[in-house]
């Protein structure tokens, strides 16, 4: 027997199925082209990051992947980005971007030969993020200089990017984002993917506006195919000694709804395998209903879905975190909603009628994959499953 799938961690090695078809467009678009992960959380973009660095490194082309959710400035950043590309490797440049370091900055003066040590790393961390800590942004008119002239190919992954971005102060930000997109155009050689859980467009957009980011190729990471979506219940379930049968596996994704969202198949087989090892039954497309209707949307499986109305609180001011809860709330008694009354809706819930305001509202829920509107004048929930348990905790908040 073999262990389900990851519930919420990066598939990596045997786990990452399929997504051939993106991972082969993003490695040819990267030819040319900086990429943006356009996707829900869950969908998939860090599994997807971590088999692209792995497919560049067994080319032998450098690449680093830096996790920056917990940068808070841009001088940290800028740490990262630089230790992480002289740790690069096999990237022949290495020498060549710390000593122009120790030109530009007074404390990088260590001795070149102790560069592969980890001591001389955390010091060398250490020393530029104190250079950096005061005007940075002189000091990153440097950094251009030096991360421009690498001469070889360098690809660089950041996941969690528009989380880095709201951890910085506002004037930070802005000024952040205009030196990225000075970055990537005098460093024709580096090839940045950028990804996160958090809608970029709605982060930028507060703090230095979408044509800071418009040199991105968006890439839009869906939910698995219908074949795969099976093939992926058939292996756990294979892997689990469980009895497939295309009936079943047809339950599993009616439960979950198009797209067929990686993250909630896992939960719901989940789900499944704690009620199988409990009660000893059989898995069959009843018990996969209940344990969607009593697990998955029950009290015990609320932590699963509870970050999708706590981000409202995070992400939203006071009033449009309101007025979203409201619209979201009638969305999920319905097939779908007419824009008129999501209208109506936030007009009492955001205290005045301003429509470039519910324009913008509308446009945020979009970009985080809360809503869709495939029909001209209609609002839907972009997933079954979240729409269900929006349903049941949160229809009557208005």
């Amino acid at each position: 027997m073999i262990d389900l799938l990851p519930v919420g961690s990066p598939a990596t090695g045997d786990d990452f199925i399929d997504r051939e078809r993106e991972t082969a467009f993003i490695l040819s678009t990267i030819e040319k082209d900086h990429v943006m992960l356009v996707a829900p959380r869950r969908f998939g973009k860090t599994s997807i990051m971590l088999n692209i660095e792995k497919r560049l490194q067994s080319r032998q082309h450098p690449c680093v992947f830096l996790e920056v959710e917990n940068v808070a400035s841009p001088g940290e950043f800028i740490t990262d980005l630089v230790t992480a590309l002289i740790e690069c490797e096999g990237a022949s440049h290495k020498t060549r971007i710390f000593s122009a370091l120790g030109k530009v900055f007074a404390r990088v003066q260590e001795n070149i030969d102790e560069i592969e040590t980890p001591a001389f790393r955390a010091k060398l961390r250490s020393h530029l993020r104190a250079e950096l800590a005061d005007d940075w942004y002189e000091k990153a008119k440097k950094i251009d200089e030096i991360i421009g002239e690498i001469t070889g190919p360098v690809c660089v992954i950041l996941d969690e990017f528009p989380v880095a971005i709201q951890n910085m102060e506002d004037d930070d930000a802005r000024k952040f984002l205009h030196w990225f997109r000075r970055l990537r155009q005098v460093s024709p050689r580096v090839r940045f993917i950028v990804g996160g859980s958090v809608s970029i467009d709605h982060v930028v957009y507060n703090v230095g506006g979408i044509a800071v980011i418009n040199d991105f190729r968006r890439v839009n990471i869906g939910g698995f195919e219908e074949d795969v979506a099976l093939s992926v219940i058939e292996h756990v379930f294979r892997g689990e000694g469980w009895e497939y049968s295309p009936e079943i596996g047809r339950a599993v994704l009616d439960s979950v709804g198009d797209p067929y969202i990686p993250y909630f198949i896992m939960i719901l087989l989940s789900g499944l395998k704690e009620e199988v090892d409990i009660s000893g039954g059989v898995p069959s497309p009843a018990l996969v209903e209940r344990v969607y209707n009593r697990r998955i949307l029950g009290s015990e499986g609320r932590h699963y879905f509870e970050h999708y109305s706590r981000r409202l609180r995070i992400l939203y001011s006071e009033q449009e975190a309101k007025a979203a809860r409201a619209i979201l709330g009638k969305v999920s008694v319905a097939e779908s909603l007419p824009m008129s009354i999501a209208y109506d809706i936030f007009r009492r819930n955001y205290g005045s009628g301003d429509e470039d305001a519910f324009r913008g509202l509308l446009a945020q829920l979009n970009h985080d994959f809360y809503v869709t509107s495939e029909i001209p004048g209609e609002l839907k929930f972009y997933s079954k499953m979240l729409r269900d348990w929006w349903r049941i905790y949160y229809a009557s908040v208005e």
